[in-house]
This record gives structure tokens, sequence and C-alpha cells, in this order.
């Protein structure tokens, strides 16, 4: 579905809607338009999973108020937040995120052995193979989901106040406070600890394996142009 196609299927959609969520929908359309970092395209795409999302609820007897809880304005400027920092909203872009992140990972990691190996030929010995156990990789990957879920949820766009409600945004709201919540930034070290735990266990009764440096390089190749054509970027 092209650009063009999912603009008439949007507007199709708001047409089904009853009046307070038409204009509810349409507060939001005019919020996602005026942004000028995020393409034609991408805002579409934001605008028809929206309006399905309206238009499913709707028929349950659920508004859009009710559904995003939250002003349209101060909804979509979180989701907008979202969408420039990458974030996954639909079940399959969540699962794409969570195997790129270690892809990605692990992928680096090939190319640091390849670096690492090299450089006893460089200067002038011979070629260092690298030994690595499975478990290893496994805790680099767990570790490195928990990171990056760490730095969203810490260094990201901050939550909302739950102080202010809804109710009472404007329709061009304020960039929400940033809160430091003490109780996640637990959770998130309880879970590190964990992944360790569980890394350091595998690390024992998973086989390890000895890569040269080409077979590192290899790997390293096939990483990054998995990185490039099957988790490439989407536009914004």
């Amino acid at each position: 579905m092209n650009t063009q196609e999912r603009a008439v299927r949007v507007e199709r959609l708001s047409q089904q809607m009853n009046r307070e969520n038409a204009a509810y929908f349409k507060e939001m359309s005019t919020y996602i338009h005026k942004d000028e970092e995020i393409s034609d395209a991408r805002k579409e795409e934001l605008l028809l999973y929206l309006a399905q999302k309206i238009v499913k609820h709707e028929q349950k007897g659920v508004s859009a108020e009710q559904l995003f809880k939250a002003s349209a304005a101060a909804y979509c400027e979180r989701l907008i937040d979202d969408v420039k920092m990458r974030k996954p909203r639909t079940l399959k872009e969540k699962i794409k995120y969570y195997i790129m992140i270690p892809w990605a990972t692990i992928t680096w990691v090939f190319f640091i052995f390849m670096i690492t190996g090299f450089f006893g030929k460089w200067f002038g010995g011979e070629l260092a193979n690298t030994t690595i156990n499975s478990g290893t990789l496994l805790l680099i990957a767990g570790l490195a989901i928990v990171l990056i879920e760490f730095i969203t949820r810490f260094l990201g766009p901050g939550q909302e106040d739950d102080s202010v409600k809804p109710v009472e945004q404007t329709s061009d709201p304020m960039r929400p406070r940033k809160l430091f919540d003490i109780r996640a930034f637990g959770i998130y070290i309880i879970i590190a600890l964990a992944v360790i735990a569980v890394g350091l266990l595998l690390n024992r009764i998973m086989p390890s394996f000895t890569v040269t440096p080409w077979q590192s390089l290899i790997i390293f190749i096939i990483g990054l142009l998995g990185q490039i054509f099957i988790f490439g970027r989407r536009g914004k």
C-alpha cells in the first residue's frame, strides 16, 4: 500500500468515526502533519495505524480519548518522539526490534575479534585466533537489549507527570518533564543481574569455539549486510 492509498484509507476510516472521535482524530492528523522531520509516507502510516485503532475500539464503545488516555496533541507528541527514536509500536516492529539489537551487537563483537586478530599480523607476528563461549555471546546479546531499553527509558523523552491530568493538556503542550523512576531503575538493575547470572551459568554448560580473523571478518560482513537489508531503518 503506497502513501496515496494509505491517505484514502485514512479518510474512509475517519468518515466511519462518530463526531467526538472524528474531532479527536482530526486534531491528531493536524499535529502529525505539521511535523517537518517525518516523511509524508511515515505520517500516513502513523495516521492509518491510529485510525484503525480508533474505529476498532469505537465499535466496542471506547472513545479515542479513553483509548489513548491523553489529549490528541499530548499523545501524538509522545508518538512522534517514539518514531524519531525508532521505538517500535506494532507487534511486528517489536519482534524485528528485539531481534535487531542482539544481531547488531554480535555483528560488532565479531568486528572487534577481527581487529584484535589482525593486530598480531600488523605488528609483525602471527594472526591471533579468538576463542569465545556460546554462553558469552548470549550474555552479550541479553545485556545489549537491557542496555538499549535502559537508555531509551531514562535518556529518551521524559514521561508525563502523573500529577497533570491528560485533559488539562493544551493543543500545543509543553514537553513532559523527565521523571526519575527509582522503581523502574531498580527493576532494570535486577534484570541486568539476572541476565548476567543466566549468562554465567550458560557459560559453564555451553560449548566454546575458535574463530580466525578471516572468519570473524566474514561473520561481520554477513551481519552488517543483515543490518542493512533485513533490519534496515525505515525512513522517518
